[in-house]
């Protein structure tokens, strides 16, 4: 019986250190009060928990400031949830590079970034260049687009604002044109990038299922002459290959 209760009071933590967490993820810089009424837990409570979270790297309190933030623990393990992303996705990523033998790149979208996480070169001797680690805008890119896909649309035009630079005379520097494109690429769950980011450089996303949380989006990049030819094909591909990974994974994992 007490070993029952033992049990059940660790869960109980665990539960509570976990509402924390996720108050403050939304909440950065919440006092202890502000947790305590958010989750219902005694401000004695909270505090011993951040407390404890804060001795693991979980949280952070900064110095001379009452506000609590998540720490740099978290970054550390987020970034192991996107290798593991790699890891899932890497099998179903060879066969689509078998069959299209294009540029791919898988991102997440990180805080308001689009980061390349894993890259399979094109097998062409003209081909797209691209690399783990490189960032691309998000309002002129396929993969960009899919992330802006991926949020409210209060969010997206958050994430937008104003001020959209012209990477080439194609890029759509209007937040509302660009937010309507994107509505209507959301129906077929494709997104295109037509030189809008590059000269003489197309590209076709598709959104996967999130992993931990995080938002993640596949594409393939070529020259323009060869996308105009091989565009069908590229939809089909894109589209079994979200059909795949939904069939094994979900929504989310």
């Amino acid at each position: 019986m007490t070993e029952q209760r033992g049990k059940v009071g660790e869960s109980q933590s665990i539960s509570r250190a976990v509402a924390v967490l996720r108050f403050v993820a939304d909440h950065p810089g919440a006092s202890l009060g502000e947790i305590a009424k958010a989750t219902g837990m005694p401000r004695s409570t909270v505090q011993r928990l951040v407390g404890s979270l804060n001795g693991e790297g979980l949280v952070t309190r900064s110095f001379g400031q009452q506000g609590v933030y998540l720490g740099m623990e978290l970054a550390r393990l987020g970034a192991k949830v996107a290798l593991d992303a790699r890891v899932l996705f890497r099998p179903a990523m060879e066969e689509l590079h078998a069959r299209i033998g294009e540029n791919i790149d898988l991102t997440v979208l990180e805080q308001g970034r689009v980061v390349v996480i894993e890259q399979f070169a094109s097998n062409e001797d003209i081909q797209v260049i691209s690399y783990v680690g490189r960032q691309h805008p998000v309002h002129c890119t396929a993969n960009g687009k899919a992330h802006l896909g991926q949020l409210s649309r209060i969010e997206a035009m958050e994430l937008l604002g104003n001020d959209l630079p012209a990477y080439t005379k194609h890029t759509i520097t209007d937040p509302k044109a660009l937010m309507a494109q994107v509505e209507a690429f959301r129906q077929i769950g494709l997104y295109v990038d037509r030189e809008e980011f590059g000269v003489d450089i197309c590209a076709m996303a598709t959104t996967l299922p999130d992993v931990g949380d995080r938002k993640l989006a596949i594409s393939l990049a070529m020259p323009a002459s060869r996308f105009q030819r091989r565009e069908e094909e590229v939809k089909a591909a894109l589209l079994d290959f979200r059909r795949t990974i939904q069939g094994s994974f979900g929504d989310s994992i």
